[in-house]
């Protein structure tokens, strides 16, 4: 039987209790659920879709109500384009500024082979050659951190999408009815944080060859089969920041945090309050996030 979120907004946990280690998503008002089991009081296992991916779990029955009554669904462009902003100017890992801009520095590797192996050892080579834990770029100033510029330029150098800038609301209505838009700082385009890339992920990802995993032993595979992944967590106080960042393939010794044969925690390369080139934090497990996900790009 299918029934929809009357909240605005529901937990969708992976186990039939509250706590912080175990929510996978959020569930809208008016999203549309299938019931599947009935369990403990208040529980019910259910069946739905988030960003286009099937997932299972557990919510509160006290938030549904019998559907399909599906909220109206908002107007989603759909023929967008990447936006960067370049310049003239050395925009560099050692530079401690610019960091609106896309890397320009010479020698800069890719990820452009063809096998998964090879991918995989390319998007490694990015890590190393970044240096997060050294590079001016990232490193930590005062309270304020660079986990979204780190990200932005792991992507980019990886041949995968995420934007350091976006369209602002007016400039998307505008491509949207077939006008060309100059890209402008600040008028027609604008940076993004962790809040907002966490955001724009649902929204816009899967457009730019995004997709929503749930599961740590698939995302930690798809990163060692070369894909491009990212954990992101969107602060519960939207005027305190979120945190993204990359989840890099298993090589030698650096490897992911199992317990019992199950990836606990993926290997990560981290830009924030600490800048590690490799480790195994669980960082989005905290109630400081109100939701997190994970994302692969092939």
């Amino acid at each position: 039987m299918k029934y929809v979120v009357r909240a605005s907004e529901l937990n969708l946990r992976s186990s039939p209790r509250v706590a912080s280690t175990n929510r996978i998503g959020l569930l809208p008002r008016g999203h549309e659920v299938d019931l599947l089991e009935k369990a403990a009081a208040p529980w019910w296992k259910i069946r739905t879709r988030l960003d286009g991916t099937p997932v299972e779990g557990y919510v509160s029955s006290a938030y549904l109500v019998a559907g399909p009554e599906k909220a109206p669904p908002e107007a989603v462009a759909k023929k967008l384009v990447e936006v960067h902003l370049q310049t003239s100017q050395p925009v560099t890992r050692g530079r401690d500024g610019g960091r609106a801009f896309a890397l320009n520095e010479a020698g800069a590797p890719r990820r452009d082979a063809g096998t998964p192996a090879a991918r995989a050892a390319q998007l490694l080579e990015i890590v190393h050659w970044l240096r997060v834990d050294r590079s001016a770029r990232y490193l930590r100033k005062g309270s304020s951190t660079f986990c979204n510029i780190y990200s932005y330029d792991y992507c980019f150098l990886a041949g995968a999408y995420l934007p350091r800038v976006w369209w602002t609301a007016t400039a998307i209505s505008a491509l949207n009815s077939g006008r060309s838009v100059a890209v402008v700082y600040d008028q027609t385009v604008r940076e993004l944080n962790a809040n907002s890339l966490h955001d724009w992920l649902p929204e816009f990802g899967p457009q730019f060859g995004w997709r929503r995993e749930f599961d740590l032993d698939a995302l930690q595979a798809a990163a060692n089969a070369g894909a491009v992944c990212l954990v992101s967590g969107k602060n519960a106080n939207s005027e305190s920041p979120g945190h993204i960042c990359p989840v890099v393939p298993e090589k030698g010794t650096r490897q992911a945090d199992r317990r019992n044969g199950w990836v606990h925690a993926p290997l990560q390369s981290n830009a924030g309050r600490e800048n590690f080139q490799f480790g195994t934090p669980r960082w989005w497990t905290s109630a400081t996030f109100r939701s997190t996900s994970f994302w692969i790009h092939d």
